[in-house]
């Protein structure tokens, strides 16, 4: 299912703006056929991007690589490097590569180059890479000719050509000197090549050997991790757009005559359980996890942390995604059952609790996890909110280090946009996983192996309804993204969290 149209605003001028001014940039006007981009960190593994496919590191690797497919407005994998592909048998799929494709160094990105990102992949290092982990039922990968690549996997995978979103593929004689030196110095075949990159900001050119070829010269991506100061920076014209702003910000930018997106995102807002390594944890307790969820009112974040454009959340994944269950509602807010749950658990006097969070970085994300503790404090969960950067996060997600006992995490469906991928991650599957649950193992499977597709939608919408009943975390709303757009900019495209910069140019 495609995306709900984006809400596209303009006011009148604002007065009175307060400037933000950014180290290395004047005052209002910026260079010719050059976008600058605010958004709220770079990525921690630069310009290695298998560190991870989420935003905001997204936002520079859009611009540098190109996976074999990617997903489309409808939902659905589209050509990239990629022009066609099919499953020969259950564990064999063939891809027709792009004739002609190259990197941005002149080398040939052929049937060869693709095969040996897929052999990193399923290599000992790839395999400890978040992209690598997610993609672990590949086994390898066989050259048909220059354009023409079988992926083998080691179970039957439907979803193989959404997955391949996940997959950027990387130059490979350049990537075989090394991770580190190559991250500072990346080349891909996307529509920008690097120019420089500081801890602040990277700057890219227009890469003339792109497929995809930009219509601007230059992009800047700036890393900042205050909202107030990427909204001011886009009110002052230091930036053309600014990503990760709040639906409190909307009456700003339409004063200051900005485009407003309002994008449902595909992804779920919630904290997710530490429960493995943990054996007197409290959260061990079906009876405690539910009681958390009835707790929380996630309507009232929704119509008045988010302006009423996001929906409480009653599963993990959106109506973008495929497996999205229609049938289940938002999750019930039930105070007296959830004290009632803890009463029965043995915690009739409540407990304590930490969570690490993450702020600044999705629409009013502070607020709503400040209010997640109020509501809990209502039942006598006493809950800690720590704040801590995304590359402390992102360590701590891959080794399972958390000091909390929960963890902000978005149950994300994007790039591939199917509901079976957050359980990839939330679930026994990561390596070394945080949680657990052993009985919804099978449903989780069958969804990854099954072809009968109306079959696997069913399986899918089981999961989700076990899933409730067992809850791995505690689900808060889906999301919304709201992005700020100078009206000088045109052809922005923002699908899937994804921008498609070869689109963008200026009017």
């Amino acid at each position: 299912m495609p995306f709900e149209t984006p809400i596209r605003r303009r006011g009148a001028l604002a007065l009175g703006a307060a400037p933000f001014l950014l180290p290395g940039l004047g005052a209002a006007q910026a260079p010719a056929g050059e976008l600058r981009v605010a958004t709220w960190d770079l990525p921690p593994s630069r310009g290695n991007p298998f560190g991870g496919r989420s935003v905001p590191s997204i936002f520079v690797w859009d611009a540098l690589f190109d996976p074999l497919v990617r997903i489309g407005e409808s939902g659905d994998p589209e050509p990239a490097l990629a022009t066609a592909w099919r499953a020969e048998e259950p564990t064999r799929w063939r891809f027709t590569l792009r004739p002609g494709a190259v990197f941005s160094n002149g080398t040939a990105c052929d049937a060869e180059a693709v095969a040996a990102t897929i052999a990193f992949l399923t290599s000992e290092a790839g395999r400890r890479s978040p992209v690598g982990s997610e993609l672990r039922e590949i086994a390898s990968a066989r050259v048909v000719d220059a354009t023409t690549l079988d992926i083998l996997t080691t179970a039957p995978d439907p979803v193989l050509p959404n997955k391949l979103a996940l997959a950027y593929i990387v130059e490979p004689r350049l990537w075989a000197q090394g991770a580190d030196a190559f991250a500072a110095a990346p080349v891909g075949t996307g529509p920008f090549m690097v120019e420089s990159w500081a801890p602040t900001q990277v700057v890219l050119v227009a890469n003339p050997r792109a497929f995809r070829p930009s219509r601007l010269a230059r992009l800047r991506v700036l890393g900042l991790p205050e909202r107030p100061a990427r909204l001011q920076a886009l009110q002052s014209g230091q930036v053309d757009i600014a990503l990760g702003l709040s639906p409190d910000n909307i009456g700003a930018l339409r004063s200051a005559r900005m485009e407003v997106l309002a994008t449902p995102a595909p992804q779920v807002m919630s904290l997710g359980f530490v429960t493995e390594g943990r054996p007197n944890s409290p959260l061990q307790d079906v009876r405690v996890r539910q009681a958390l969820n009835l707790a929380v009112d996630r309507a009232a974040m929704a119509r008045e942390l988010l302006a009423g454009l996001a929906r409480p959340a009653g599963q993990g994944g959106t109506a973008a995604a495929f497996g999205y269950h229609p049938g289940l509602g938002p999750m019930p807010t039930d105070k007296a059952r959830a004290r009632a749950l803890l009463r029965e658990a043995g915690h009739g006097n409540g407990f304590r609790m930490t969570a690490e969070i993450t702020v600044d970085a999705f629409p009013s994300d502070s607020e709503i996890y400040q209010q997640t503790a109020m509501d809990l404090q209502e039942v006598g969960v006493q809950l800690e909110l720590r704040v801590i950067r995304f590359p402390e996060w992102l360590r701590k997600f891959q080794a399972n280090s958390w000091d909390g006992d929960a963890f902000g995490i978005s149950w994300n469906t994007a790039p591939y946009m199917d509901t079976i991928r957050p359980y990839t991650y939330m679930s026994c599957l990561k390596r070394p996983p945080h949680y657990c649950d052993r009985e919804v193992m099978p449903l989780i499977e069958s969804a990854l192996s099954d072809f009968d597709r109306e079959r696997r939608r069913a399986t899918l919408h089981r999961l989700h309804e076990m899933t409730r009943e067992r809850p791995p975390a505690l689900f808060l709303v889906e999301q919304v993204d709201v992005t700020g757009v100078s009206p000088r900019v045109r052809g922005f495209r923002y699908v899937n969290r994804t921008i498609f910069y070869e689109g963008v140019t200026f009017g």
